[in-house]
């Protein structure tokens, strides 16, 4: 009894000589605070590290206030205005005026590996509009637009070179910072895709992608013709499958300098006759298989003897079959807030394909590829730290093929077009990435008709017409 007596109180001891250790260890109501977020300077300016993590994190984002005033114009909202009700809009029924508030959150996340550094972008683009500043004109009206919409503009990650996701298209080189619309090729909302980008020494890289055709609106339509010089019957188009994504490539250099690009794209059209002379199986005809392709080059050139931050910068594209590539969707009737309401009804030279029956009988279906070419250029002067300003301007020209081009307009006949403009901005920063500018831009149509235009278009509205617009915008980015 005495042994096991001494054993209790001797294990007792024990216990509280350790817990009364344990206790000295904890911290105590002094201890100093702990940092939870710290600065991480690894990658630049803004980044933090998230706490208990090896990642680093920036977040930022921008508001912009967007208001502008265009005259209005007598459109076209269809191949003819003969053809049936709503094709003619009066310019008292087109907008005149836009205004919109866009905010766009983005967050970059990235990881050091031993493989290189993990990048995770993500940026959301929120957007309340009104008249001009909005696409969504129901179809014969250009009044009325009213729209608020989300966006993704960035979702990708880059590891090891590969680029995963929503990022900048491989193919265009020039930002897309100006206020209204150039009529080269550009991506604002970026391109889904698949690259592998190779770094060499002197700021020398290549890239190799495959960009998702689902993001290129002149590619996912066909025209067709109705009436032609072959035959009186027509031919119709059924819906565009993606069969398979865009192959792109460059090679760039960036240095003190400045930077240059050449670039190349190779897509598959494809399109399926719905004729009853060509049906197969359920309506559906033959399958039309036809490679575009595309190639630009790109020039920037600093210029620190004139001002800090000058610079001007050239690029030119040229392309069969492969529109969205070389004149982007300003220089298109798919895009109405920018053409049929501004320049007043363009004559839809915005499919990379157009099939067509080659015989009376339409036993034989036929195709051919629009063609077209862009050149570009930005001027930018700093007048003072805080005043800068910008001098764009662009032309383009499309080339439908023979047959579109001598098929009559109310028949789905396409013509030769040439539309250029100039823009000019002056941007105030009163502080850092604040920014009150004001443009004004001029643009001009010119267009060779197809065959039997309606009678009278020329009077209702101008097959060549020209316009302008003024612009403010106040932004604030963080």
């Amino acid at each position: 009894m005495t042994f096991t007596k001494s054993l209790l109180l001797g294990s007792s001891a024990a216990l509280l000589a350790v817990a009364g250790a344990q206790a000295a260890d904890l911290p105590s109501r002094k201890a100093a605070p702990v940092e939870y977020v710290r600065v991480c300077d690894a990658y630049g300016a803004g980044f933090y590290w998230i706490p208990g993590t090896d990642t680093c994190l920036k977040v930022g984002g921008r508001v912009r206030v967007d208001m502008w005033y265009t005259p209005a114009k007598n459109a076209v909202s269809h191949r003819s205005t003969g053809g049936g009700a709503g094709t003619f809009i009066s310019s008292n029924g087109v907008d005149q005026y836009g205004w919109y508030a866009r905010g766009i959150v983005q967050m970059d996340a990235r990881t050091q590996s031993a493989w290189g550094t993990v990048q995770t972008v993500m940026s959301l683009r929120l957007h309340a509009g009104s008249g001009l500043s909005t696409g969504n004109y129901t179809s014969g009206s250009f009044a009325g637009g009213n729209a608020n919409s989300s966006t993704v503009e960035a979702a990708y990650i880059r590891f090891a070179g590969f680029t995963v996701g929503q990022a900048s298209s491989n193919f265009t080189f020039l930002p897309s910072f100006n206020y209204h619309s150039m009529w080269n090729s550009s991506f604002p909302s970026g391109i889904r895709q698949l690259a592998y980008t190779a770094t060499f020494g002197g700021g020398f890289s290549a890239t190799i992608a495959l960009e998702n055709r689902g993001d290129l609106p002149m590619s996912m339509a066909v025209n067709t013709l109705g009436a032609n010089p072959f035959t009186a019957t027509a031919a119709t188009a059924g819906p565009i499958a993606q069969r398979l994504p865009a192959l792109v490539g460059n090679v760039r250099v960036d240095q003190s300098w400045g930077s240059a690009m050449l670039s190349g794209v190779v897509l598959e059209n494809t399109a399926t006759f719905g004729n009853a002379n060509l049906a197969v199986v359920g309506n559906a005809g033959p399958l039309v298989r036809s490679t575009g392709w595309a190639v630009s080059g790109g020039l920037k050139v600093n210029l620190p003897m004139i001002a800090a931050g000058d610079s001007i910068q050239v690029w030119a594209g040229y392309g069969v079959g492969a529109l969205d590539y070389v004149v982007g969707p300003g220089m298109n009737a798919g895009s109405t807030a920018t053409t049929g309401n501004f320049l007043g009804g363009f004559l839809r030279s915005d499919r990379n394909v157009t099939l067509f029956c080659v015989n009376a009988a339409c036993s034989i279906g036929g195709s051919e590829q629009t063609k077209a070419w862009s050149i570009a250029g930005i001027l930018t002067h700093y007048w003072t730290p805080s005043l800068r300003s910008n001098l764009l301007a662009s032309y383009a020209r499309v080339m439908p093929g023979n047959v579109t081009r001598n098929t009559a307009w109310a028949n789905g006949g396409l013509s030769n077009a040439t539309a250029w403009n100039v823009m000019g901005d002056i941007i105030w920063s009163p502080v850092r990435n604040f920014d009150i500018g004001l443009e004004l831009s001029y643009a001009r149509l010119n267009q060779s008709l197809p065959l039997s235009v309606p009678a009278g278009l020329g009077v209702l509205a101008n097959v060549n017409p020209s316009n302008w617009t003024g612009r403010v915008r106040v932004e604030r980015t963080f």
